[in-house]
């Protein structure tokens, strides 16, 4: 089982257990990222958010300067845990025929450091991103999730899950942190080959929202990857699989039938 197939066809309230603690590891991979486990955990139950839309605006204004008169909507959250995390869609555009989706909600709360860097404020609030194809089958305004095929809402569950994990397990996201779909890499989607994401950060205003209080928001692109990309990263650190990334000219709007980069990448992790 993925880490996604608990939530198929459910609400969004309906989310996994919460440790009570921090992240805390004295595990690293050969690359020298540190892994986090999230394998015990206490359910501590449903807790509506405190606070709504903190940075929402911002972020809005932020994604509608850097891509102008597009179309856009909402994919408005019914119910919400901890944080209520919306998908906003903005129309692809003649001259840029892709669809911009970005999250709002997941800079509600900051999330939680490590011990080593709980004092970095720069890196405690975050939103993400990720681009789709135009013929990409997105819903319409007003649409309710439950009317898509899954086929083409994996990538906005995905987003969705994301963007409530930290608050969710009292963790963090950040540039490089990988997240495999279950111990096995489950596919996201039947005829998807992509097991897990990636996250990368492009900087200068693709990667940060300065909001007025000084809490600025980072911006982390989500890439859907193949198990082989993801370990290869885990072996050689995110500056490895960039490398791989660039060479293989990876695609910035999603494309479900791309090559696997590291296909030729077979070692074996525990």
């Amino acid at each position: 089982m993925g880490l996604l197939d608990k939530f198929r066809r459910k609400g969004a309230g309906e989310a996994p257990a919460k440790p009570t603690n921090g992240p805390k590891t004295d595990e690293y991979t050969p690359g020298g990222s540190p892994v986090y486990r999230y394998e015990d955990h206490q359910d501590e139950g449903f807790q509506p958010p405190e606070s709504v839309g903190v940075y929402a605006q911002e972020v809005e204004e932020h994604f509608e300067t850097l891509f102008p008169n597009r179309g856009s909507f909402v994919i408005h959250e019914i119910i919400s845990d901890l944080v209520h995390i919306d998908i906003h869609i903005m129309r692809p555009m003649e001259e840029a025929n892709f669809y911009v989706l970005y999250t709002t909600g997941m800079s509600d709360l900051p999330m939680h450091l490590p011990d080593e860097i709980s004092d970095r404020e720069d890196l405690k609030y975050a939103e993400l991103y990720m681009f789709l194809p135009a013929d990409w089958d997105v819903g319409e305004d007003l649409d309710s999730p439950q009317d898509m095929p899954y086929e083409s809402y994996w990538p906005i569950q995905i987003l969705k899950f994301l963007a409530r994990f930290p608050h969710e397990y009292k963790t963090w996201l950040g540039f490089g942190h990988t997240m495999p779909n279950g111990p096995k890499y489950a596919p996201y989607c039947d005829g998807v080959g992509f097991g897990g994401i990636v996250l990368d950060w492009h900087g200068d205003k693709m990667g940060r929202v300065e909001t007025k209080d000084g809490h600025d928001v980072l911006l982390y692109f989500v890439i859907p990857a193949y198990k082989e990309e993801i370990e290869y990263k885990l072996k050689y650190g995110m500056e490895g699989l960039q490398e791989r990334f660039r060479e293989g000219e990876l695609p910035v709007v999603l494309d479900v039938h791309r090559p696997n980069l590291c296909a030729d990448f077979h070692e074996i992790f525990d």
